[in-house]
């Protein structure tokens, strides 16, 4: 049995992989900072419908809490991790000129330091690690001025894969995948969402769907390391080529 630890797994995205990850047979470790009552209701959910999963609390901005989660999860009774999925992360919506100093701390140590130092010491930690897989960002390639220090983060990633795969070579496979308008925003007015859906180049609203499956395939292909799979139908074109 295949024993998953997701990141930001309460609710949105992560959750959804939870749950699809624990109906294929995997354990689950559901990750949560701030959301705890979505967290265990969550797991209460998935082990009430025949899969199997535990909560884990951690400050991933915190290197010791992530010291400590891995030793929570080295001394349980599912100890055999074999894959982690950095899926938490920060989205800020500020300008460059407008991001202050600790925001720009937050953001950089959620989605870049965190999945640096939790996937080295996962790999460190458990002889039993076979993968990590990052979510990224179709977009960040493109310039998101009301985004940016978030866009920085994630475009960064996928130098952070390849330098993670080669160091994590041959036992472990490192891969980014990133996904376009998975799930619509808190907040976001419709409109907004319209506008952004209409970028793609094909016209396909279950991108979650396809997200999980990419999950899948990273889990099962036997020699893709240092990669990145964009799932977007094509949006991360859109200012590059107005077609």
């Amino acid at each position: 049995m295949e024993t998953v630890l997701i990141t930001g797994a309460a609710r949105r995205l992560g959750g959804h992989l939870a749950e699809a990850l624990a109906s294929d047979g995997c354990f689950v470790w559901i990750h949560y900072r701030n959301h705890e009552e979505e967290a265990f209701a969550l797991r209460d959910k998935i082990n009430e419908q025949g899969g199997s999963a535990a909560c884990i609390h951690c400050d991933l901005t915190n290197t010791a809490e992530i010291d400590q989660m891995l030793e929570r999860i080295a001394e349980s009774n599912y100890a055999e991790l074999t894959t982690l999925i950095n899926n938490a992360s920060l989205f800020l919506n500020k300008t460059l000129q407008n991001t202050a100093d600790y925001e720009w701390d937050m953001v950089m140590n959620t989605n870049l330091k965190a999945v640096w130092y939790l996937s080295m010491r996962f790999a460190e930690r458990f002889s039993s690690a076979k993968r990590i897989i990052t979510i990224g960002d179709a977009s960040a390639g493109n310039p998101m001025p009301g985004h940016a220090v978030y866009a920085l983060s994630k475009k960064t990633l996928k130098f952070l894969t390849e330098q993670m795969a080669a160091a994590c070579a041959p036992k472990i496979h490192v891969n980014l995948l990133s996904p376009g308008l998975v799930i619509k925003g808190e907040n976001e007015p419709d409109s907004i969402w319209t506008q952004r859906q209409e970028r793609a180049l094909v016209c396909n609203s279950d991108v979650l769907s396809q997200v999980t499956e990419g999950i899948r395939f990273l889990m099962r292909d036997p020699g893709m390391t240092g990669s990145e799979l964009l799932i977007d139908n094509g949006v991360h074109l859109y200012n590059k080529n107005r077609f």
